[in-house]
């Protein structure tokens, strides 16, 4: 019953707003993944050089649209992470956090996997900075040492991010994962599932974005995929909200803020279930939509500009 209230409340506000209309801009977004996935096509652990480069790329962009930008660093042996950091909107309060993880495994180009996450964190800071009277301040958190490449969550620039807030007495409303957001497919059997009845409810094409949730997620990520939901246009969006975990589609940095007790979800294309070059060589630019990408960017817009629990 509180759900369908809350859904009601959430449809009444979009009805009484104007129609949306697009922001993001998919040369900005191809920018980003280019030079994420092709300059620095290698950045890990083991080239540290270009890890830092794609870092200080990253802040670049984002002290472009706001001034409150920092670092927050950590090492693990003999290397250096940095997680960059910006935030928009109001100073005090609850905030929400977004993130995306910008490493990878191997001498991979990885255009999806994620340089798509963090090109759409940066398109979402550059449109939402325009924005005077966001409700809630945003924080956006890019990631070294992303958790679906390491098995121990701890070592995890997400985690050192959650445990910061934490420890310091944060007021969180929630956090959105952005995750493998630029594949998209028409073509039947173009998407495969952790569990194959979902072929049944939901089909084989491989067009939809997905957000992914807890069975018991929490307030936030309820409320924050019903806002998507009707804010998504030209795209399907299907939300996985499973009694056990899914296996490789549940890993993702939303899970180091669930560590400490904070709502998250993610978004996703679904990765290697859908993109055959998932962690592949050929994970190019050129393989991704990016008028689908402007759609996901767009939305996200949209549900952060109007976010109210």
């Amino acid at each position: 019953m509180l759900h369908t209230m809350r859904f009601i409340i959430v449809l009444l506000t979009i009805l009484i707003c104007k129609e949306v209309s697009a922001q993001s801009n998919k040369d900005s977004l191809y920018k980003h993944v280019s030079v994420l996935s092709l300059q620095y096509a290698s950045k890990n652990s083991t080239h540290q050089l270009n890890l830092l480069k794609v870092s200080d790329y990253i802040k670049t962009n984002f002290e472009h649209y706001s001034t409150k930008v920092y670092s927050q660093r950590f090492d693990f042996g003999n290397n250096i992470y940095k997680n960059i950091i910006t935030s928009i909107g109001p100073d005090t309060g609850y905030r929400i956090i977004v993130g995306a993880s910008y490493d990878m495994v191997g001498n991979l180009p990885s255009a999806d996997a994620n340089a798509s996450g963090v090109a759409g964190m940066i398109e979402l800071v550059r449109i939402l900075s325009k924005i005077k009277n966001l409700p809630y301040r945003i924080d956006f958190v890019a990631f070294a040492k992303g958790v679906q490449y390491t098995s121990n969550i701890e070592q995890t620039g997400s985690y050192l991010h959650a445990k910061s807030l934490f420890e310091n007495n944060v007021k969180v409303l929630g956090m959105i994962n952005l995750n493998s957001i630029g594949y998209f497919s028409n073509n039947k059997k173009s998407q495969s599932y952790p569990m194959s009845y979902y072929k049944l409810l939901y089909g084989t094409k491989g067009n939809f974005i997905s957000i992914y949730l807890k069975s018991q997620g929490g307030t936030f990520a309820n409320v924050f995929r019903d806002f998507c939901k009707l804010y998504a246009r030209n795209v399907r969006i299907i939300a996985f909200k499973p009694l056990s975990k899914m296996n490789t589609l549940a890993r993702g940095d939303q899970e180091s803020y669930q560590k400490f007790g904070y709502s998250s979800l993610k978004i996703t294309n679904t990765a290697q279930y859908r993109n055959k070059n998932y962690l592949q060589n050929t994970d190019l630019p050129e393989t991704l939509d990016y008028d689908k990408m402007c759609v996901v960017v767009n939305m996200l817009y949209e549900s952060l500009k109007r976010f109210k629990l």
